[in-house]
Order: structure tokens, then C-alpha cells, then sequence
């Protein structure tokens, strides 16, 4: 299970995963990702991964469309670190939390 949550101020919208980003949840979340794009236009967006315990190769794939188009993706757990690490975000299109 994914739970998504999603906060909107006038600069920025944050998302706040927590759970397994996996098979039909990394679907689910990639149809809330593009049926959210409008409402991003002109703000800063922050995805915070602190309470993902687990990542599948579709989780990934939304992982760096989210970096690409902008999202700054935050983690501190050492796993999450490694997945953000290895998504291998070209340097113009996202920035990552340390």
C-alpha cells in the first residue's frame, strides 16, 4: 500500500509518500503525478520519500519522471538514499535532497 499525500501553498506543492512503491501503487501514483501537472505550473514541488520502505523498477521509473520534470526528492534513510543515487538524474532537471 502507497499512502500519497499532498499539500498545495501558493509557491509550492509538497507530496508526502509513505509505504511500498510497488507494481500498482507505482501506477497509481504516476496517474496522480499527471493529473496533478496543471495544478504544479509556476511552483516549486518537493516529494518527501522518508516512509517508503520499498521501490520496484515501475516505482523508480515514476521517481525520475518526477525529478526530470522539476521535483525536488527528499530522503535520509541510507535505502532510499541508494534508490534516489542510482536513478541517475541528468544535472539540469532535478534536485535532490542530501
Amino acid at each position: 500500500m502507497l499512502r500519497t499525500m499532498i499539500t498545495d501553498t501558493p509557491f509550492e506543492q509538497k507530496w508526502v509518500l509513505q509505504g511500498r512503491l510497488c507494481k500498482q501503487w507505482a501506477a497509481d501514483l504516476k496517474e496522480r503525478w499527471e493529473s496533478t501537472r496543471s495544478t504544479r505550473e509556476g511552483r516549486k514541488c518537493t516529494i518527501d520519500l522518508e516512509d517508503v520502505i520499498s521501490v520496484d523498477a515501475g516505482g523508480e521509473g515514476v521517481l525520475l519522471e518526477m525529478a526530470i520534470e522539476g521535483a525536488a526528492l527528499f530522503a535520509t534513510r541510507a535505502y532510499m538514499k541508494h534508490i534516489l543515487e542510482s536513478l541517475h538524474v541528468p544535472p539540469q532537471s532535478a534536485r535532490r535532497g542530501e
